[in-house]
């Protein structure tokens, strides 16, 4: 019996060529339609996949070959445009952070519960087999009692890159930590867990930004363990970004999305992969074909963005050690 397929369309086509790219590869999925501001980047982009294009959003929402809406526009438009397609019927993925507040991204995620539709925020290092690994590790405690977690990525951004709503607390909800560290930070969360306390500090070194273009944290976790954040767009070249865990058994290190460059765990034992959905594409068309919460729903996507806004209080707000509100 043929599984059924869902209709996908895409919004946002700068980093949304990609994903235009990964929906048309991903079985189950149709790229029915892309929408950009700019004609000829949607022209092309629909060109490339023989779909149809548009600049206007909410034309898609009308669609009835449309199922799932794939938003991939500045931070602070996911929580309107996610709200709008949960009324017009249309699960949604938003591209990362989900939004630049929590009470923009609360709001999203109850759109979507009371529309009944599903919600999956796109952190591409959660489908990693890397850290499905890490994560498995974990679970087994083949690592020990963990010491500590870090999240660092140290690249470079001109000037160029801020002209425009990167940068501004509006739509990008903030600077080097939220749009870019924040792979990282999610990552560092879903292995760590929640944090007790947060210690943060913000600045701008290199750039004439209102956000930050470097921003650090020291963390520390309820079983005792410490974790260190660092993210910048100062440093002069874009070197690997790396996740860190060691506890009293071993350790890892995780490079960019998927390449372990250390691994030690007690007694050099043998760990498979979690199972887990291949990508945000893949992850909606399980949730939707077996009825489960995605793997990386908003409830999921939240998690960074709380720690990130928890630091940006810390270090805004001259508190040296902030209590963690929770998840």
């Amino acid at each position: 019996m043929k599984e059924t397929s869902f209709g996908f369309a895409v919004v946002g086509l700068g980093m949304g060529a990609a994903r235009a790219r990964e929906v048309a590869a991903t079985p189950g999925a149709r790229l029915v339609a892309v929408a950009d501001i700019d004609p000829q980047r949607a022209e092309a982009v629909a060109a490339e996949h023989g779909c149809e294009w548009t600049m206007d959003y909410h034309a898609l929402l009308e669609r009835k070959d449309v199922d799932v809406v794939y938003i991939l526009t500045p931070n602070g438009l996911h929580g309107q445009m996610v709200a709008e397609a949960a009324r017009a019927g249309k699960h949604a993925i938003t591209t990362k952070p989900m939004e630049t507040t929590l009470e923009k991204a609360d709001a999203m995620i109850a759109a979507c519960q009371k529309a009944g539709v599903r919600l999956v925020v796109d952190f591409e290092m959660r489908y990693s087999p890397a850290v499905n690994k890490i994560r498995a590790a974990l679970q087994r405690e083949l690592f020990g009692r963990l010491i500590l977690g870090e999240a660092r990525l140290k690249w470079w951004r001109d000037d160029s890159y801020y002209q425009g709503w990167h940068g501004t607390w509006e739509l990008d909800g903030g600077g080097s930590l939220m749009t870019q560290t924040i792979h990282q930070i999610d990552v560092l969360c879903w292995l760590m867990g929640p944090p007790q306390t947060v210690c943060g500090r913000i600045g701008v070194y290199g750039h004439q930004i209102e956000t930050e273009d470097m921003g650090m944290a020291m963390i520390h976790y309820a079983d005792g363990a410490e974790g260190l954040i660092l993210g910048t767009t100062t440093f002069p070249e874009e070197l690997p970004a790396r996740v860190e865990i060691h506890g009293t058994q071993g350790g890892v290190i995780l490079e960019d999305v998927n390449h372990i460059v250390f691994w030690k765990t007690a007694g050099h034992a043998e760990v498979e992969e979690l199972p887990h959905p291949a990508s945000a594409t893949d992850d909606m068309i399980k949730s939707l074909r077996h009825d489960t919460e995605p793997f990386c729903s908003g409830r999921e996507g939240r998690k960074s963005l709380a720690l990130v806004r928890a630091i940006y209080d810390s270090a805004l707000n001259g508190q040296k050690t902030l209590t963690f509100a929770g998840w």
